[in-house]
């Protein structure tokens, strides 16, 4: 029988993130920290699921940490995912690798609520993102990784030269047929006798 300690270990377990990697701002310092760190096979199966793609093969990360000026959190990362995926018209196996680098700051003053407000998105300026909270001061850099690649990631693959059976983008006579079909002396030219037509 499981006690209610085993019970309650396993719920965090479900809750926490497949790529967890958490360091605390405590173990930080003005100089730059590295992290490198790989997917292990069990969380390369977990995110596959989360990401909805046939296969993540390998995700590596390298992120570099370091307190600044106002006491932030700034933070830079690096990281190479493998994945495959299927084509949306041939059904075929796509495989591609998704090499890219960003930047986070994180910040004990950060407003976790931030952007529930229209305004606030039309008082940013230019490419300033505002930074990211700290969670009991902690920064979770494989979760942050993970929410990055899944906006990188294509949701509608296609191998090239791929096209729909039928489909043109060309909607010139789609356009012309709609027109003739709300058109009534379309239709009644259509009811006169060869003889009317003749006269």
């Amino acid at each position: 029988m499981r006690s209610k300690t085993d019970s309650a270990d396993a719920h965090i377990d479900a809750l926490k993130p497949e790529f967890s990697r958490i360091v605390g701002v405590a173990e930080l310092s003005v100089a730059q920290t590295d992290f490198t760190f790989d997917a292990s096979p069990s969380e390369l199966a977990a995110l596959t699921s989360r990401l909805g793609v046939d296969a993540l093969e390998a995700l590596s990360v390298r992120a570099t940490l370091q307190i600044i000026a106002n006491g932030d959190v700034l933070a830079n990362f690096a990281y190479s995912a493998q994945l495959e995926q299927h084509c949306g018209v041939t059904l075929q196996p796509i495989k591609s690798v998704i090499s890219t680098e960003f930047t986070t700051t994180y910040s004990d003053n950060a407003d976790s609520d931030w952007g529930h407000d229209e305004e606030e998105f039309v008082d940013l300026d230019g490419d300033i993102e505002p930074p990211e909270p700290l969670v009991n001061g902690t920064i979770d850099i494989g979760e942050a990784c993970v929410e990055h690649l899944a906006l990188e990631i294509d949701p509608f693959p296609r191998v090239q030269g791929a096209t729909f059976e039928g489909y043109s983008t060309d909607t010139t006579s789609e356009i012309a047929e709609i027109a003739a079909k709300k058109n009534p002396f379309t239709v009644l030219s259509k009811l006169k006798s060869p003889k009317e037509k003749d006269e």
